[in-house]
């Protein structure tokens, strides 16, 4: 049983690993998930859809409360042998749940810390979430998967649980025949694509900034193009109106929310994401396959996505001079866009392959399920 708590989100980032990994097997997958209109399509790739009720972000009371009883039911109900729980409010749901069914094995999964982790650690919100965080790991047949060893390290530190309880999976993987090597278009100015939701954790406002103060010199050079979706239930949303003075025509501009990533990235010369913190972020990694080089700040999991000079630059986290100054080598130097290109793709196929991802969670299940 896989617990989720956006299907649309399940569709774009694991049912393409999922059904790879679980393809051929004998063995009833469930995903639980609110149903905002992808229940079709998880059905059409083999797995059984459950709708709950289900809210991203804190919820409100009743929600979260009639959720956490929808779970004791499912559990009673589907006595599922393993249940995978996806992101932190899931996790904490579906593992306190998982105290009325001592024997049922838990597979916590942290696909990225998300915003109580941003926050100090004396903020009530965070004390709270270490908190339970700490009582969900006195629990005995709980594991916890993370996709980067920093991650591990910091939940490790609140929960300290044994580490043999503990897995670091290294991102969930592309697939490399979708998003294949392309040639950097010859093309100005130089399209400098930034795919991500536009909320301010990702580095909108840094880039902004970054694009505002160098304008007078890059405009007409370059085009910073937005390619992501607004994120109303996240904590770091950003208004449609705020978005809009962001935005300068011809030269910041938006796309909206983009279907086909893959020719996206085939139209882009570099791709910069100025994340705060991430898991392993799936566009880096498609950036990796598609044969781009990457600027980002050196934070956890971005920095997975790039051996500094090969592929790409790490930049210390809010520093625009050094974003202006890389950006400025890759402008100038076509060969370096290029040579940097190709070791990208080589990245992707030694780390990011979907199907290597597939073969460590086969080996990971077989664990808990038994073939």
């Amino acid at each position: 049983m896989i617990i989720i708590n956006d299907d649309q989100f399940f569709c774009s980032h694991f049912m393409p690993l999922f059904a790879r990994v679980f393809d051929e097997q004998s063995c009833r997958v469930y995903v639980v998930s609110r149903n905002s209109g992808y229940r079709s399509v998880i059905e059409q790739a083999g797995f059984c859809f459950i709708p709950v009720s289900v809210r991203r972000g804190m919820g409100d009371v009743w929600h979260n409360l009639l959720f956490y009883l929808q779970l004791i039911r499912l559990y009673a109900v589907y006595r599922p042998q393993v249940v995978l729980l996806i992101s932190l409010k899931i996790i904490v749901f579906g593992s306190m749940a998982a105290y009325f069914f001592p024997a049922l094995r838990v597979l916590n999964y942290f696909s990225g810390l998300g915003h109580v982790f941003l926050l100090p650690e004396r903020h009530w919100m965070r004390k709270a979430i270490h908190r339970l965080l700490w009582l969900i790991g006195r629990r005995k047949h709980n594991w916890y998967l993370f996709e980067t060893p920093d991650d591990q390290q910091l939940i490790h530190r609140i929960i300290n649980t044994s580490r043999d309880h503990h897995v670091v999976m290294w991102g969930l993987g592309v697939p490399l025949e979708e998003f294949f090597f392309t040639s950097l278009p010859d093309q100005q100015p130089l399209v400098i694509l930034f795919p991500a939701r536009i909320i301010s954790t990702k580095g909108l406002f840094e880039l902004h900034e970054l694009a505002r103060c160098f304008q007078q010199e890059w405009q007409g050079k370059v085009k910073f193009l937005l390619a992501g979706k607004l994120d109303r239930y996240n904590p770091a949303y950003i208004h449609p109106t705020q978005l809009q003075a962001l935005l300068i025509p011809g030269y910041v501009e938006w796309l909206g929310y983009v279907q086909d990533m893959a020719a996206c990235y085939a139209k882009a010369d570099m791709v910069i994401l100025l994340s705060y913190r991430e898991g392993i972020p799936r566009v880096l990694m498609e950036a990796c396959a598609a044969g781009r080089p990457i600027i980002t700040f050196d934070v956890p999991g971005c920095r997975e996505c790039v051996k500094e000079g090969e592929n790409g630059f790490l930049i210390p986290f809010g520093d625009i001079a050094g974003l202006h100054e890389k950006i400025n080598v890759l402008i100038t130097h076509p060969e370096l866009r290029l040579a940097m290109g190709r070791a990208s793709r080589q990245l992707a196929e030694e780390r990011f392959d979907i199907l290597q991802s597939a073969a460590r969670w086969r080996t990971l299940l077989d664990k808990h399920i038994g073939g």
